[in-house]
């Protein structure tokens, strides 16, 4: 009996010896290295940078000051990510993976299904948004000039096996702002209750499919792209749609408002409006 505790104390000993030396001796470069390699395979437009990298358990790894890039410039930071691995999926054609991250003062969470036979080793990723503060989000400053603010959340989805390898979102933010820079019809704030969209991110555009925007001072609907490079005066907009303005807006408007609006039907189909041009200098119309 003594001998078979003392082979059970060694070989817990060995065990605990052998985690130990793997934690504090983890290659955390080249897991960084490998990681940042399989980003760009998976999409030529995306880099990532790693402050760090450790085993976590359940079985996993657990990163740390997560930057993505789209075209070098800032698409999103994450303060960790615990990305875990089903296990027995690691075997089979299919491998799934988990992941969930804070950043922004909310969470990312979801899946990873990497497919290894098809051509490429097809990636489809599905990921939540919870609890994220916009006005946190550095990269808005690369499509917009204005300040956002609000509670954002939504789905994000990603496969690299379609033509454009789109990043697409269906997003919705909550009891926010938006701070005009420069002014619209000399407003520089507009409060809302909600902003739905639907957007896609594929090489240098991001295409915004649906946008809704409903609040206490006007309703309104847009659609269109932004043409995105790494100069804001080559950031090129082209949207348009329609805006109702409520009664309370029309009174802060005052004299302001153009002419075409003040003969316009509102309570019916509200405004159609054109934004175009370089995002630093846009031309606004309505007609």
């Amino acid at each position: 009996m003594q001998i078979f505790k003392t082979r059970i104390s060694w070989a817990i000993y060995i065990i605990c010896a052998a985690l130990f030396f793997f934690y504090y001796l983890f290659p955390s470069d080249a897991v960084k290295e490998y990681l940042a390699d399989q980003i760009r395979q998976m999409h030529p437009y995306l880099t990532v940078k790693i402050g760090r990298v450790k085993p976590s358990f359940p079985p996993g790894l657990k990163l740390y000051r997560v930057s993505v890039y789209h075209l070098d410039q800032t698409l999103a930071g994450l303060d960790d990510l615990k990305i875990s691995p089903d296990i027995l999926s690691l075997f089979l054609a299919t491998t799934h993976l988990r992941f969930e991250g804070n950043g922004y003062g909310g969470i990312l969470k979801g899946r990873v299904d990497i497919i290894k036979k098809s051509p490429g080793r097809e990636v489809m990723i599905d990921a939540d948004l919870s609890g994220i503060q916009v006005n946190q989000i550095e990269a808005l400053s690369a499509v917009t000039t204005h300040k956002i603010s609000g509670n954002l959340e939504g789905r994000l989805t990603f496969k690299s096996n379609e033509p454009n390898q789109a990043l697409t979102g269906d997003l919705t933010l909550i009891n926010g702002q938006v701070e005009f820079s420069p002014p619209v019809l000399s407003q520089n704030v507009i409060t809302f209750d909600t902003i739905e969209a639907e957007v896609e991110l594929n090489d240098r555009s991001l295409m915004i499919n649906r946008c809704q925007l409903e609040g206490s001072q006007l309703d309104a609907d847009v659609a269109g792209s932004i043409k995105l490079s790494g100069r804001s005066a080559r950031k090129l907009l082209d949207l348009s749609g329609t805006v109702k303005p409520h009664e309370a807006l029309l009174a802060k408007l005052g004299d302001n408002i153009p002419q075409l609006i003040k003969g316009s039907k509102l309570e019916n189909q509200g405004i159609p409006f054109r934004i175009k041009g370089p995002m630093d200098s846009p031309q606004y119309s309505f007609y």
